[in-house]
């Protein structure tokens, strides 16, 4: 049961809803705490290493959808004959097999981890995309990034969930917003989504907008934008589906095989109506939808069945021994022209201008001083 609340008041804070008055006046003493714990980080100077580092992150607590780009700028960056590597957390990884205490170094070509326990799901997908990408996971980014460097000659790092990691100096840093849904409550952690004020906007390079497609405005975004960050680019795109694969024997089928098609839908990721949507999209019919907790493994045995039971790709790299049936459901990031709906209530649950006064978007705080050369 209390689970099952928190569960219930994440998804209202997203929506644009408030904790419970008893819960939300605790909560007020744990934001303050996360304010302090950044304006405490940002007094520890940087640190600059041999290598080119593209930060790509956000400033809400998961689910924007982000690794579809980290995959693009990997594949791209090697492409340019660069030397990748991704510096991770690897949030769920079993830590073994280190080079030094919570730290691996792999190039993912050569001595490969078994499954996504060692790496971490996200790791794991990006290494299945991008084979021969550098993946050093482990909570100290400066460590990862030395140890590439040294080990393998990486000349080009991407700091995967880096926005508030300011230890590491980098060259450019890319914010990446769900447009869906892209402040919640506009309320700080743990009384919202958002891990900093908006007003840490004015740290980005640049700005990617991503799910432009199930988005239905775009007031609230761009007005802290002109803000915050008025010199930054910003990218509209969608998350395309791509392909439909086994996860028993990799084998495909088309994405016109879920038209109108009887299937089982299960998550673990942090909108799991995202994934909904897309599916929706694709004309497939869910006979049933489980969403569990982000980066949870999927309990495949305690799912009802189904002729075809779909998962995301990210999932897919926790499923161990996954029966006949399952597959998932890959996407690649695809842009778009900015659409015209406007005046939504994604705006509306967001907008500085529109929310009532105790529900205003934190827009201040220590964050918002520059971060030592985050702007690239």
């Amino acid at each position: 049961m209390p689970f099952a609340c928190v569960r219930r008041w994440e998804a209202e804070l997203r929506q644009g809803g408030a904790l419970p008055a008893p819960v939300d006046a605790i909560a007020r003493l744990g934001a303050g705490v996360m304010r302090l714990g950044m304006f405490l980080r940002r007094m520890r100077r940087p640190q600059r290493v041999a290598a080119r580092v593209v930060s790509i992150g956000n400033i809400t607590a998961g689910g924007t959808g982000k690794t579809p780009l980290v995959i693009e700028r990997v594949l791209r960056e090697m492409a340019a004959g660069r030397t990748v590597a991704v510096l991770t957390r690897g949030y769920g990884a079993r830590r073994r097999g280190e080079t030094a205490p919570g730290l691996v170094v792999v190039r993912t070509d050569a001595e490969r981890p078994p499954g996504g326990e060692w790496l971490g799901d996200e790791p794991e997908l990006i290494a299945r995309r991008a084979p021969g990408v550098i993946i050093a996971r482990g909570a100290d980014r400066v460590a990862g990034a030395r140890a590439a460097i040294e080990r393998f000659g990486a000349d080009l790092l991407i700091l995967d969930d880096g926005y508030q990691y300011l230890r590491l100096t980098r060259d450019e840093n890319i914010v990446v917003l769900d447009a869906a849904n892209p402040f919640g409550n506009g309320r700080v952690l743990p009384r919202g989504v958002l891990r900093e004020p908006l007003s840490a906007l004015r740290r980005a390079a640049a700005v990617v907008l991503t799910r432009c497609d199930q988005a239905t405005g775009f007031d609230a975004i761009e007005e802290a934008l002109a803000r915050f960050c008025p010199d930054a680019p910003v990218r509209y795109t969608r998350h395309a589906p791509s392909r439909l694969w086994s996860l028993r024997d990799g084998s495909e089928l088309p994405l016109d095989a879920l038209r109108g098609a009887r299937i089982g839908a299960a998550c673990a990721i942090g909108r799991p109506e995202a994934f909904r949507a897309t599916l929706a999209a694709l004309g497939a019919e869910p006979t049933w939808f489980r969403a569990y907790p982000d980066h949870a493994v999927i309990p495949v045995d305690d799912l009802p069945p189904a002729e075809l039971t779909l998962v995301t790709e990210k999932d897919a790299m926790r499923v161990v021994d996954p029966p006949e049936g399952f597959y998932a459901l890959g996407v690649d990031l695809e842009d778009m022209p900015r659409p015209a709906a406007a005046g939504s209530s994604t705006d509306r649950a967001a907008s500085p201008a529109n929310a009532a006064e105790d529900q205003r978007p934190e827009v201040d705080g220590p964050a918002e001083q520059d971060d030592h050369g985050a702007r690239g």
